[in-house]
């Protein structure tokens, strides 16, 4: 029920009309040692962190191009996998979906941690990723007419697909020769022209941005941002302390539960 009464996700310039071309970039390899750092000093996670400096990026170029985006928020639609670590490896896929809410029209950068941290919380107690995957096993079912029907009403709660995937902790090697560097692309459904993949790989990260070329036609802005909030994030945790960090967390925390 609750899915279903979400609204549309609110117009910008990263949703409208899909076209045939798509462009792609991706980040230099950042050390996953920092984001860590980022996330001990403010009390977050990898993925919080990670996903915060995609919010303050996508932020950036919104008001980049102009856009109105006071107090505005766009869902990300975030595969979550359901197959248990030790579970045999078996075909097809076992992900639900859920709709993480990202406080673009925040400028505070904390706040928009603690407002994802909150929401991932959220998402990881409830049985969203469980229903959605149920939703689409029964749609698979159904005629092609009402799998078009649901998709196009799950992309248009949602702006992007985002999502992050821990990758070998060790390098890798192909015919002996060390492998530098792996990237992925998520897949856009329905009406969503944004992708944006995290990777992470011998202790490194990288994050990649795949667009519609009439929506974003230059998804290296986005990519330039994500890696300027993130030094940001770097340089705050730099000068921020523990007792500091935990006061706002809960200023967040109390004003969500309101």
């Amino acid at each position: 029920g609750r899915l279903l009464s979400l609204p549309p996700d609110p117009p910008t310039s990263l949703k409208g009309k899909l076209g045939p071309d798509k462009h792609a970039a991706w980040s230099e390899p950042i050390p996953l040692e920092d984001v860590k750092t980022i996330g001990r000093a403010m009390g977050g996670t990898v993925n919080d962190v990670l996903l915060t400096a995609v919010t303050g990026a996508l932020r950036r170029y919104l008001i980049s191009q102009g856009e109105d985006i006071e107090d505005k928020t766009i869902r990300a639609v975030v595969p979550v996998n359901l197959r248990s670590p030790d579970a045999p490896l078996t075909l097809g896929n076992r992900f639900g979906l859920v709709f993480l809410d990202l406080p673009i029209g925040t400028d505070k950068p904390l706040e928009r941690l603690y407002r994802i941290k909150a929401r991932m919380d959220e998402i990881k107690s409830s049985p969203e990723a469980v229903v959605v995957f149920g939703i689409l096993n029964a749609v698979g079912m159904t005629s092609q007419d009402v799998q078009s029907m649901v998709i196009e009403m799950f992309g248009a709660k949602g702006t992007g697909v985002m999502t992050n995937v821990p990758g070998p902790r060790q390098t890798i090697y192909l015919a002996g020769r060390p492998v530098r560097n792996i990237m992925f692309w998520v897949p856009q459904s329905g009406r969503l022209g944004l992708g944006v993949s995290i990777l992470s790989y011998a202790g490194d990260v990288v994050v990649g941005v795949a667009t519609d070329a009439g929506l974003v036609p230059h998804p290296e802005a986005i990519v330039s941002d994500f890696q300027v909030e993130l030094r940001f994030l770097l340089d705050m945790a730099s000068t921020f302390s523990a007792r500091a960090a935990e006061s706002q967390r809960e200023s967040v925390e109390a004003q969500e539960s309101h």
